[in-house]
Formats: structure tokens, sequence, C-alpha cells
């Protein structure tokens, strides 16, 4: 308030209890949910209405806050904590964090910093609805993204292990991070390629998805000659599925047979080219 030499040019106050400000010339201002620019605003309006000045020089900095921030965690770009003076849109504070990453889960939620219980929200950032955008997130609030999840793959595929869904398929320099090389839906023919593909040796026909549901192990059958002829459906990955692709007795027999006449003919080409 550089207007009034008699205060020195700045004056130090807090907020009290019952979220209002008391300065002197402006009087009280309540002041609970205003940004900083709002705070300083309303002094200007205040000073101007009491007609004591009419064209008020006003700054406002907030020296010390208490819980004035937003922390962001789990599968965003920069998770961190956000600097927050008044109510902010989720869509104002994922923005701050550079959006979701490409392991994110379309739900999000919001763990207040009093005793309400926690929001939850289904956030599709493909298909954004206003409502969703336009929740409101208060000062001392936790925002937690949710991650898709992990699936395992084991047996006969040339690179077995676990791999999250959706998001470790690459394009050239394409990171999951930025949501680059990502599948919204992971069947089990992407699964596959993820893997680098079955084996010669793999049952082809007996390939089986491992899925506990309630508690309760349920085995999927699934022929990859029938899936990749179109006979029928691509099924869709759930998280902590486990693909399990065995060995062909037949095709690891067979194999091993052609191996070993395959050895018996080189090794008859070498002692033909020494006699020789």
């Amino acid at each position: 308030m550089y207007d009034f030499p008699d205060l020195g040019g700045a004056v130090h106050t807090h907020v009290s209890p019952d979220g209002s400000v008391h300065l002197p010339y402006a009087g009280s201002i309540h002041v609970a949910g205003m940004s900083p620019d709002e705070f300083q605003n309303a002094i200007t309006d205040a000073l101007r209405n009491r007609g004591i000045v009419k064209d008020p020089n006003v700054t406002v900095e907030v020296d010390n806050a208490l819980n004035m921030t937003v922390n962001v965690i789990g599968q965003v770009i920069s998770p961190k904590a956000i600097p927050l003076y008044a109510p902010a849109p989720v869509s104002f504070i994922l923005s701050q964090v550079g959006g979701l990453n490409g392991m994110a889960a379309h739900h999000l939620t919001i763990i207040h910093a009093d005793e309400e219980a926690p929001t939850s929200l289904d956030y599709d950032p493909e298909v954004p609805t206003p409502a969703v955008l336009h929740t409101m997130v208060q000062p001392g609030d936790i925002v937690h993204v949710g991650s898709t999840g992990v699936y395992f793959i084991a047996g006969e595929v040339n690179r077995p292990g676990i791999f999250p869904i959706g998001g470790a398929l690459s394009i050239g320099q394409a990171t999951a991070a930025f949501g680059l090389g990502v599948v919204k839906n992971m069947t089990m023919l992407e699964a596959l390629a993820q893997a680098g593909g079955i084996t010669a040796v793999a049952a082809r026909s007996k390939m089986r998805i491992l899925r506990t549901v309630d508690g309760k192990r349920e085995e999927i059958i699934v022929d990859q000659v029938k899936l990749y002829k179109g006979e029928i459906a691509d099924p869709i990955i759930h998280p902590d599925d486990i693909i399990y692709v065995p060995t062909s007795y037949i095709r690891q027999q067979t194999n091993n047979l052609f191996a070993t006449a395959l050895s018996g003919v080189y090794a008859a080409v070498q002692l033909k080219s020494v006699s020789q």
C-alpha cells in the first residue's frame, strides 16, 4: 500500500481463522478462497470504494503459506507439488505437471486435506468431459493418477517377462512416458508382439490366459491360428493377467530331428572337403 507514507510502504498481516484480513484504511476483507491477485484487487476496490484513494497502488506478496500446495503424484509427466492459493480445476492442475503419461489409467483420485471422503474421477484425455475438467481441487489436496497395471508372459516367447499394459510398444524414439507408441486397450496379439512373438516350438493352439477374478483363477484357452485368421475375437488383456505359451512336443521333436539332420549334412560336407 504505497499511497500511505505513514505505513512505511508495506503492511505485514496474516489471515485470521475466519478467513479475513484487517488492513488499515481498507478495513476487513474476507480473503478465504482468493488468489494473491484477487486479494490485491479486493484491497484496491475497498480503498477506491471508500473514497480514500482514487487510483490505489497495491501489491500483494505471500511471505508464508501453510499447506498452500497441491501434490500431484502417480502417472503424470512431472510429478511435483504445485503452489496453489485458491481452488483450481483439475484441468489447471494437470496442465502444471505436463498432463498424463502413457502409463496412466483413466482414473484420478483427489485426496482432500480435511476429513472429506476422496473424490474419484474417470478421466479420458481423448474424450474429456466438462464435469471432470471443472472439478475443483483445494489447496492441501493430493491428486493421484493411477497406473494401467502390468501383465506377465512366459513360455515359448522370444522375450518373456513383465510388461506394462499399453505402454511399452515403441515407434522409433517414442517413449511410453509421453504417450507415444501406446495402445489404449492391449489385446493378446499386441501382447505377443510386445514379447517378441512366439518361438518355432510353441503350441500355437493351446496358449492360455490365466486370470484371477474374485479370488479365483480362470483359464482362457486361445488358439493363435484362429486368432491370426480372424476367426475368433482378439481378447483384451487385463492387469495382472498371466499369458502362458506352452511347448508343442511334436514341433519340438520335429525341430530336433531337423537340427540333427542338418548337422549330419554339414559334417558330411566338411568330411568330403577334407578328403579332397
